[in-house]
C-alpha cells in the first residue's frame, strides 16, 4: 500500500515538472519575439526596442534584419517617411509557422486618428523591398509585410522576390510609382535545399498603381493575388504592359481572386495592353471573381480583359486545369476573355459588358495561334454578355471552333442596337 502511495505520488510530482517546465519553454520562447521600432525621432545609436528609443533610418533596420529570430519584427512609426537603398533581405531563422515581419505602429506623439502608413522611398533605380540573397539560390521563407506606403521614381521594383523565397505575405501596402510594382522572378543556380521557385506567396488588400511597367510580374507555386486594386499600371508602353502579367515556367496553383483592375497600359489616354495576362506554362490557375474595366471611349481594341495563352516565339507554352470563373469585365478592348493552348478549361458565370464603338468578342478560345497543346476539353456555361452594338460593329458573345471536347450551355448572349 506504502509503495503504491508512493508511485501515485512521483507520477503527479513527474507531471507537475513537466508542466512548469512547458509553460517555461513556451514563455522563454516567447521572450526572444522582440520587436523594434524606428521613427524619423530616433537614433540609430538607440536600442531599438521601445517606441521611445526607435532607431532612425530605414537601412539600418534592415542591416539587422537577416539576425533576427523567428517571430521577431522590425516596425516603422506611422507618420514617419524613410528612404530604402534596396538593401537585400534575407534571413534562414524566420519559418513559414513563426514568420518574420515588416510591418508599422503608431508612436506615442501621434493620435490614431493622424497616424497615416509609414511612406518608404527608393533612393536610386532599384527599389525598396528587395527579399533576396546573393549568389547561387538558397532557400528561406517566413516573411509577412504588413501597412506601408511605398514610393518610387518610376524605377525599380516595389516588392522584389528572387532565388528562392518562399512563404511570404504582403498585405495591406500601397505600391505606387515604380517600374514593376511586385515582381516574383526567378533565381540563380541553386544550392543544395533550393529548387529556384517562390511559392505560397500572398499579396492581398493592396493597392498597386501608377507603376510604369507591370503592377504585377512573374509566376510562382501555390500563389494568391486577392483582394487588390491594380490601377494605371504599364503606362510606359503600348505593347507587352499590364496590371497583371503572370509568366515563367514549373508555376502550379495560382489564384487570382476579389481584385479591381482598371487602366492597364493607358497610353495617349487610352488603354492598349490586356489587363490580365497569363503566359508561359501553367498548371491549376484559377481566376475568379475579378471586376476588369475601363472607361468608355478610353479603350483601344487590343486593351482585352482576361488572356491565357501564348505569348512567346521561343518557347512552348501551355495551360492545363483552368478555371475562369464569376468575373465582371465592363468595356474593355476588343475581346472580354481569351484562352489558347488550354487544357481542362472552365469558363463558368462570368458578367461581360461592353458599350464601345468597335467590334467585340465576349468569350474565344482559341484567341491566338496554338502552340503543340490545342485547347481541350472545354466547359463554357453559365455567362452572361450584354453588348451594345449601335453602329452595328458586328459583337460576338462566343466564338468557339465547333471540334474537340467542348460544352457550351446555359450562356445568355444580348446584342442590342
Amino acid at each position: 500500500m506504502i509503495e503504491l502511495l508512493w508511485d501515485v505520488m512521483m507520477k503527479k510530482n513527474i507531471f507537475n515538472v513537466k508542466r512548469i517546465l512547458l509553460l517555461f519553454c513556451l514563455f522563454s520562447s516567447s521572450s526572444y519575439a522582440q520587436d523594434y521600432y524606428v521613427c524619423n525621432n530616433g537614433s540609430d545609436g538607440n536600442s531599438g526596442t521601445s517606441p521611445y528609443e526607435p532607431w532612425a533610418t530605414f537601412d539600418y533596420a534592415m542591416s539587422k534584419f537577416g539576425k533576427l529570430n523567428a517571430g521577431e519584427s522590425i516596425l516603422f512609426c506611422r507618420g514617419g517617411t524613410f528612404t530604402s537603398s534596396y538593401p537585400g533581405l534575407f534571413n534562414q531563422n524566420c519559418t513559414q509557422d513563426v514568420p518574420c515581419t515588416i510591418a508599422d505602429y503608431i508612436p506615442p506623439n501621434i493620435a490614431p486618428t493622424d497616424a497615416k502608413l509609414p511612406i518608404i522611398k527608393s533612393s536610386g533605380t532599384n527599389g525598396v523591398l528587395n527579399f533576396q540573397d546573393g549568389g547561387p539560390a538558397d532557400h528561406d521563407e517566413g516573411y509577412v509585410v504588413r501597412n506601408l506606403s511605398l514610393k518610387g521614381n518610376g524605377t525599380g521594383n516595389g516588392v522584389f522576390l528572387y532565388n528562392d523565397v518562399d512563404f511570404v505575405t504582403i498585405d495591406g501596402l500601397i505600391i505606387n510609382g515604380f517600374d514593376i510594382g511586385m515582381y516574383s522572378a526567378g533565381a540563380n543556380a541553386p544550392n543544395m535545399g533550393a529548387n529556384q521557385i517562390n511559392e505560397n506567396i500572398v499579396l492581398k488588400n493592396s493597392v498597386i498603381t501608377n507603376n510604369k511597367g507591370q503592377g504585377w510580374l512573374g509566376g510562382c507555386k501555390d500563389c494568391v493575388i486577392d483582394h487588390n486594386k491594380f490601377i494605371n499600371n504599364g503606362f510606359a508602353k503600348k505593347k507587352f504592359n499590364h496590371n497583371i502579367y503572370i509568366a515563367g515556367d514549373y508555376n502550379i496553383g495560382i489564384t487570382v481572386s476579389n481584385n479591381t483592375l482598371y487602366k492597364s497600359a493607358i497610353v495617349d489616354g487610352k488603354c492598349y495592353g490586356v489587363s490580365l495576362v497569363v503566359h508561359g506554362v501553367i498548371k491549376d490557375l484559377t481566376i475568379k471573381n475579378n471586376t476588369i474595366y475601363e472607361d468608355i471611349g478610353a479603350a483601344h481594341q487590343s486593351c482585352w480583359g482576361i488572356a491565357v495563352d501564348p505569348g512567346y516565339d521561343h518557347k512552348e507554352e501551355s495551360f492545363s486545369n483552368v478555371v475562369i470563373a464569376d468575373n465582371k469585365i465592363i468595356n474593355v478592348g476588343n475581346l472580354g476573355i481569351g484562352c489558347a493552348s488550354c487544357t481542362d478549361l472552365q469558363i463558368l458565370n462570368n458578367t461581360i459588358t461592353h458599350s464601345q464603338d468597335f467590334g467585340f468578342v465576349g468569350i474565344k478560345v482559341p484567341d491566338r495561334p496554338e502552340d503543340t497543346v490545342k485547347s481541350d476539353r472545354i466547359e463554357i456555361t453559365g455567362n452572361y454578355i450584354d453588348l451594345l452594338d449601335a453602329n452595328n460593329r458586328g459583337k460576338q458573345g462566343i466564338v468557339i471552333p465547333d471540334t474537340g471536347n467542348i460544352n457550351i450551355e446555359a450562356n445568355e448572349v444580348y446584342v442590342s442596337r
